[in-house]
Order: C-alpha cells, then sequence, then structure tokens
C-alpha cells in the first residue's frame, strides 16, 4: 500500500479487512520476529550506541505498537464479532509485550549504557522517555515486583478492553408507545423510527437515536427515559469491570509507591499533580459559576413558560450536561431565530466533508486526495491520501455511520504512527453521525455534529503532521495527555467562524449558501449555555480523579461520581444513573478526563495569533502553527512549543474571556 511520491514508505503491511486467522498469524508473526530482533539486540556486546541499540530498539517498538494500534482499532470497527475478539487478542498480546520490554531489566541497563558522544539530541530524547516509561512501569523493583507489576498491567489492560466491549452491546432500550411521543423531532427521524401494527417501535442507546430526542423531543418523559437509558447501557455489566478495573489499577500504583493511581497518571503530565489539577478545577468553576447560574436561570425561566410550577431544571431538561438539551434549542429558536432543524438543511455530509477537506487545503497548502483501498471493513468507510508538494505525508479513514458492535462514541483510532524514513502515518475517524438506513452522502448534520466533526478532525491533523519525526518514541503517539486535545478544540473554531461556515454550509435540496444572518445568529446561539456546560464537564472532571484518587475499597463508584458531581454541577446527575458504567473515558483517560479543560486553555491561548491577524484564514500562520506545534509530536514538551510559538507563557486570559463572554440570551425579567 503506497502512494505516489511516497519514497517508497510503507503505509503498513498488517491487512484492514483480513479474517479472524489471518490476522492471528500475522500479527504473532510480527511479535515473534520482534521478541526474537530483541533478543539479539540485548546480547550484543561491546559499547552501546544509538545506532546498534536505540535505533534496532525504537524499530522493534514501532512494529509491535502496529500490531497493538490495529488490533485496538479493528475491535472498534469490525463488523464480524470473530475479526474483532481476533483484534482485542492482538492489541492484548502486543501489550504484552510492552509490558515485558518495559520491565525488562537488560533493556533498560542497554538504554542507560548509550554512549551519548556526537549524538542528536533528539535521540537522546527519545531514550530519556522510553527510560521515564521503564522506571514507571517498575523495571528499577525487584524481579518479583517486577513479574507482579507486568501481570497487574496485563490485567488492565484485559480489564479496559472488556469495559469497552461492553459498551458496544446493546444492553438498555426505550419503547415508544405512540407517534405522539416524538412531537418535535425532525421529520427524518421520525421516518427512520416507522411504528409496527401496534403504533410503537424502540429506540436504542445509540447517538443517532439518543441526541435529537434529548435536544427536539417535546414530551419531557420520552427525554427523561431515554436519557435514563443512555446512562445505564452498560448497566449492571460494567459496575464489577469498573470496580476491578480501579482496584488493579491501585494496587499498581502502590507497588511503585505512589499514594494514589491518580498521582501516578498526571506524574508525568503537563499537570503533573492531582493538588494541583483539584486547584485547577477549582479555580475555572469560580469562573464558571456566576455565568453558569445565569444560563440555568434563563433555561428555567424558559421551561416555566411551558410548567409555570417548575421549581427545578431536571437533566432531561439539559441533556444531562451531554449537549444541547431541549431548552437551549427552545431559545435558539425564540431569542436567536435559529432553527436547529432547518438548519440541518444547510449540512448535508458531502457538503460539510468537503468544505472541511477545501479549508485544510488552502490553510495547510496540503492535498486531500480520495483513494479506493481494495481492503476496507465496511462499504461505508471512505479513504483519503494527504499530500503536500506531491509528497505523500499519510492517509486517513472516515467510518460514520454506525452499527452493531461498533464504537459507539466519536474519536480517531490510531492505525500507524508515523516515523521518519520508516512509515507514514494513518489514522481512522470513528464517529456515529448519521444512521445506518440513510445513504451517507444525504444525511444532515446536526451544527453541534459540524463541531464535532472539526474536533476529531483536528486530532486527525494532529496525528498526519506529526507523523514525520524521528524516533517512535517522540512521534505524537508520545505526547503528554492533557496537551492532545489542544489542537482539536482549536480546530473546532474554523466552523464557528460565520465567514467559513456559509462557505461550505449549503441547502442540500437548492444548493443555495446558508444566508450569513443564519449563520452569524447560530454562531451567537452557540454560545448561550457555554460556561453551564462547561461546569459541568468540570464536574465530570472532578469525578474522573475522585474515583482515581480515592481507595477503592472505600467507596461505591456510582455513588461517589454523582456526589462529585453534583459538587460542581449545577444540574446534578439522577439518583438512578449509572454514567460510570457507560463513560469510556474512565479506561483510557482514567484520573485524566480534566484534560478537556486544561487543553481548552490552551486552545482558546493558540487562538490568539489568528485573532490578532483579524482572521482564521491566513496559511503562513496557520502553516506556522503546524510547524511549530503540531508536527513536533513529542520531540518537546507542550509546554516548550507553546512558549515558543507564543513567545511567551501560557495565559489563561483568552480562556477566560470566552467562557464568560456573555449572550444577547439575557435573562428575562421574571427569572428566580
Amino acid at each position: 500500500m503506497q502512494g505516489p511520491g511516497s519514497a517508497g514508505l510503507s503505509l503498513g503491511t498488517l491487512p484492514l479487512s483480513a479474517n479472524a486467522v489471518e490476522l492471528k498469524s500475522a500479527s504473532q508473526a510480527i511479535l515473534d520476529e520482534a521478541a526474537s530482533d530483541l533478543e539479539k539486540v540485548l546480547a550484543r556486546e561491546g559499547t552501546r550506541t544509538v545506532a546498534n541499540t536505540l535505533e534496532p530498539i525504537d524499530r522493534i517498538l514501532l512494529r509491535v505498537l502496529d500490531v497493538q494500534d490495529h488490533g485496538s482499532t479493528l475491535f472498534s470497527v469490525h463488523t464480524s464479532a470473530d475479526v474483532r475478539t481476533a483484534a482485542r487478542e492482538a492489541s492484548e498480546a502486543s501489550h504484552r509485550f510492552f509490558s515485558a520490554f518495559f520491565v525488562n531489566r537488560a533493556a533498560y541497563d542497554a538504554l542507560q549504557a548509550i554512549d551519548w558522544s556526537d549524538a542528536p539530541p533528539l535521540a537522546r530524547r527519545a531514550s530519556e522517555k522510553l527510560l521515564l516509561e521503564m522506571r514507571r512501569s517498575g523495571v528499577e523493583l525487584d524481579l518479583a515486583k517486577r513479574e507482579a507489576m507486568r501481570k497487574l498491567s496485563d490485567e488492565i489492560d484485559g480489564i479496559q478492553f472488556e469495559f469497552m466491549d461492553q459498551l458496544t452491546k446493546p444492553s438498555q432500550a426505550v419503547e415508544v408507545a405512540s407517534a405522539a411521543e416524538f412531537a418535535g423531532l425532525p421529520e427524518d427521524y421520525i421516518r427512520q423510527h416507522p411504528p409496527d401494527a401496534q403504533g410503537r417501535c424502540t429506540l436504542s442507546t445509540a447517538y443517532t437515536d439518543v441526541f435529537p430526542v434529548l435536544s427536539f423531543a417535546r414530551s419531557a418523559d420520552l427525554r427523561r427515559r431515554v436519557l435514563g437509558a443512555f446512562y445505564s447501557r452498560a448497566y449492571p455489566q460494567n459496575e464489577e469491570v469498573l470496580r476491578r478495573l480501579l482496584t488493579r489499577r491501585r494496587e499498581f500504583s502502590d507497588l511503585l509507591g505512589y499514594p494514589s493511581y491518580a498521582a501516578y497518571a498526571m506524574e508525568d503530565k503537563m499537570m503533573r499533580t492531582p493538588e494541583a489539577a483539584w486547584g485547577f478545577l477549582d479555580r475555572i468553576a469560580e469562573l464558571l459559576r456566576p455565568p453558569a447560574a445565569r444560563d440555568r436561570d434563563t433555561l428555567l425561566a424558559r421551561k416555566r413558560q411551558d410548567d409555570p410550577t417548575a421549581a427545578r431544571l431536571d437533566p432531561w431538561d439539559v441533556a444531562g450536561g451531554l449537549g444541547h438539551g431541549f431548552f437551549e434549542e427552545q431559545l435558539k429558536t425564540e431569542r436567536f431565530r435559529v432553527d436547529s432543524k432547518s438548519v440541518r438543511e444547510y449540512l448535508p455530509y458531502a457538503q460539510v466533508r468537503d468544505g472541511l477537506f477545501s479549508l485544510c487545503e488552502r490553510l495547510f497548502a496540503i492535498e486531500i486526495r480520495r483513494v479506493e483501498p481494495s481492503d476496507l471493513w465496511h462499504p461505508s468507510v471512505e479513504a483519503y491520501d494527504v499530500l503536500r508538494g506531491g509528497e505523500l505525508l499519510g492517509r486517513f479513514f472516515l467510518d460514520l455511520v454506525p452499527r452493531e458492535g461498533k464504537f459507539n462514541h466519536a474519536a480517531q483510532f490510531t492505525l500507524r504512527t508515523g516515523v521518519l524514513g520508516r512509515q507514514l502515518p494513518q489514522a481512522v475517524l470513528v464517529c456515529n453521525f448519521f444512521a445506518s438506513t440513510t445513504e451517507a452522502e444525504r444525511s444532515l448534520f446536526r451544527y453541534e455534529d459540524v463541531v464535532t466533526f472539526f474536533h476529531e478532525s483536528g486530532h486527525l491533523l494532529h496525528h498526519i503532521f506529526s507523523g514525520h519525526t524521528a524516533w517512535t518514541a517522540t512521534s505524537g503517539a508520545w505526547i503528554e495527555t492533557d496537551f492532545i486535545e489542544a489542537p482539536s478544540q482549536l480546530f473546532e473554531e474554523w466552523a464557528r467562524d460565520p465567514s467559513l461556515l456559509v462557505e461550505f454550509a449549503r441547502h442540500w435540496k437548492t444548493g443555495e449558501p446558508m444566508p450569513r444572518e443564519i449563520a452569524e445568529r447560530l454562531v451567537e446561539a452557540e454560545r448561550f449555555g457555554r460556561a453551564f456546560r462547561w461546569l459541568s464537564q468540570v464536574g465530570a472532571a472532578a469525578a474522573s480523579l475522585d474515583l482515581y484518587e480515592r481507595d477503592p475499597s472505600s467507596f461505591e463508584a456510582g455513588r461517589l461520581m454523582r456526589e462529585t458531581f453534583a459538587r460542581y454541577g449545577l444540574v446534578p446527575l439522577p439518583e438512578s444513573s449509572h454514567f460510570e458504567c457507560s463513560w469510556g473515558h474512565l479506561t483510557g483517560y482514567s484520573a485524566l478526563y480534566y484534560t478537556y479543560a486544561w487543553s481548552l486553555v490552551i486552545a482558546r491561548d493558540l487562538l490568539g495569533p489568528f485573532l490578532e491577524k483579524g482572521t482564521l484564514l491566513d496559511p503562513a500562520l496557520a502553516q506556522r502553527y503546524v510547524k511549530e506545534i503540531l508536527a513536533p509530536g513529542a520531540s518537546a514538551p507542550p509546554q516548550q512549543l507553546v512558549e515558543n510559538y507564543l513567545g511567551r507563557p501560557l495565559s489563561y486570559e483568552a480562556f477566560e474571556q470566552w467562557v464568560t463572554m456573555p449572550s444577547t440570551a439575557t435573562t428575562p425579567a421574571n427569572a428566580p
């Protein structure tokens, strides 16, 4: 699989459409060869150098990382249950290789013994990152503890797969007794859910079923039942799985001498300590509470127009903090004169996709070219090559249609980590925007989905541009987790610019562009509730931190999460909810969900140079951003990248102004 101008660099050797037997055989062959090659490197005698130690080890780890990423991706997207099982096994096998390597004292000693005379600085950083990961895996402990650490690491990896596997299995459904309950929902949604002979239908907990109900259904009872099912979609299956995950991670951090798993998880991140994270969350919660309270009061006043006896907002009135809820949508229509259902008519998928691609080509001097590989895992998947000056930079795939067994959130999955001179980066953008019964090209986006599409594309750009550093350990795959959301949150801003929006927002029937005044009102309407929604995010971040900082034997996870969330959010989680059982971020992000708020502080500051220019369409500035922020990957600490780009240390000022910016949806005089 090579593209034009690739200079012979491989896009990858593992098959995307293999059956389970083929996948298992190909993966195992790579892992066996990697183990054999590692033995040869460690058996080498004489002076240790970059050429005879670091380079071959880095190459070995890249091959194993390919297996892990390939397996994780196919586990999340493949249509065959057998292939998903084989993919999970391949990923777990590669993880076992890594967990054994990271406690391999001979490998640790070999890397430490490298003669750094005349070695390039980036090679030294790659080695230091490997050595740090090995120390954090327990390589300096005695043999018995190293073995215990290895076993724990492997068990934790398996538990994470078990948790995520449950999220793909339908376990909750909502029965709709009559078409009357669909009042307020878009016409295409109603068509996609035809009633049976008794006039009933069943809603799943897929995003395409849930979020339109939470945004548009006039029936509060339907919203309540759908939100309850969504929050509990992996309950009770994941209750015990989560307990084991928290327990094993605590045992892991205990063996290393950390006061909590949260302390372990943050040590090598930008935040460094749980104390710093709590301080950060408290600081922005204090900032957000006054404007969030005004948002709440405005929403409650709107609810009282329908129900004069209403004493509070319920979670199903505000989408449970997950997005734009019913009364936000009502205010959009009434105060901003923006009907989200009508706006969708201007946002057909193909138009949005092509507009996003055109924007990227204009900003970053790249070409995005459709390709037709023969080994895709589903007919709806699209593949694209990214080129610059005729040279292939990498490949990405779009998998946007929900189906049984598929990952049901929105994320960018790494398929291949790119390393200069070895292989090109590949990524898969996995979302669930459209009903499987609707042709994707004709499917209509909600505006919130457009922002999500840009967000995930920001991850995609980061992966492609950072896939050309000299070492596996300096690639984007190794960047600090609490920086990783900054580029994606920054790229959302291009979806919030009215002048850019009208360029690609065109009516799906007439082709007429969205009127500029509608685009401006839409962006203004999106601003309303911003503080309210972000305060809910702070509550979620505090909950993840709380779960991982305490001894898991001392609390019940669901109750602790609801209590912690309530200390920050203005609308509590439903008492009967079990969101902790369906919150996938508790696996990969663990205690680090504060990443979203922290990365937003960074993103708002990174936007400053564009705002100073007065335009988001300055190619020279965009390409400097790529060169100084995205392309380095993990070649330097993110603090250093940010300071070099801005010419000063990171500041909270832009974030504080953005998140507290008042909306024209002022609180009515009769508000509480």
